[in-house]
């Protein structure tokens, strides 16, 4: 795909602020409350990252990871911890390497996806899961794809939002970050409408130098790596992003995959449409139980 996500988004100029009303309406003092009193834990990498995550409600456990330059937070403010838990899952929520309260290393090679992968598996040790399903958007869904290629045996149910296993070009995402981080919140509000001040809070104190590391380089092609992977997977993509039509493909390449559109909406806004993910997240899961 010669076009980045943002870049092309930009372009076509979905800006669906509209549509933002509803999601964060739902996000009043309650839920800002939830995310700042929420009781997180720590796990250890084989590396030695250390890893912030937090468990919420009781259940089979579902591991979720959230997208750049974002933290486990946002699950809760946007909606999805209450969309999600109140089907009776155990929700993992974990800040990925760079993010939030985990490590943030600056050495490139710390983002490899091997490395990115071990990191759910130290957490679902630490918790004592052999198995989860693993739900990701965007870089979680980059991160959630190559569980699933390292650790297969871990993975139940496999959900990927935003992301596809093609190869994709981080040069937008580079140019981003290349200077202040006030660049990227300005692109992310431009496609998804005004952000919470916590957001935007979170966001500026993240290390700019762990974000730049993290799309340092390109992502590649590892859609091979799937013709044994046998598990129910769940594809998923607003109707207006650029990766669309990547994210549809995938259905091809995985012996047991669905993809559902989330119409109407772009990139940004896909993510922040909590009640829409939701609704075919938990059908997905009700239906396909694992054997």
């Amino acid at each position: 795909m010669n076009e980045t996500i943002y870049g092309a988004m930009l372009r076509r100029r979905t800006l669906l602020t509209t549509l933002m009303a509803a999601p964060f309406a739902a996000c009043g003092a309650r839920k800002k409350n939830e995310a700042m009193n929420m009781r997180t834990s720590k796990a250890k990498a084989g590396d030695g990252v250390t890893i912030r995550y937090a468990v919420i409600g009781e259940g089979k456990p579902l591991v979720l990871l959230h997208g750049f330059s974002d933290q486990i937070d946002s699950w809760t403010e946007f909606g999805y911890v209450d969309a999600l838990a109140s089907a009776g899952r155990r929700l993992v929520l974990i800040d990925q390497r760079g993010h939030g309260g985990t490590s943030a290393p600056h050495d490139i090679d710390a983002y490899a996806p091997a490395r990115r992968a071990g990191d759910i598996a130290a957490v679902l040790d630490e918790i004592g899961a052999e198995r989860a399903d693993i739900f990701g958007y965007s870089m979680g869904g980059w991160t959630a794809l190559n569980v699933a290629r390292f650790h297969a045996g871990r993975v139940d149910r496999l959900i990927v939002g935003g992301c596809h296993p093609f190869g994709q070009n981080m040069a937008f995402y580079r140019e981003a970050v290349a200077g202040d981080i006030g660049k990227w919140i300005g692109i992310v509000e431009q496609l998804g409408g005004p952000m919470p001040a916590r957001w935007k809070e979170r966001v500026r104190n993240t290390d700019i130098i762990a974000l730049r590391a993290a799309v340092a380089e390109d992502r590649p092609d590892i859609s091979n790596a799937f013709s044994g992977f046998e598990r129910p997977a769940l594809f998923f993509s607003g109707g207006d992003d650029p990766l669309h039509d990547a994210v549809a493909r995938c259905a091809e390449f995985f012996p047991d995959a669905r993809f559902a559109e989330i119409e109407g909406c772009n990139h940004m806004t896909a993510f922040l449409r909590a009640d829409l993910v939701a609704l075919r997240l938990n059908a997905f899961l009700a239906e396909r139980a694992p054997t």
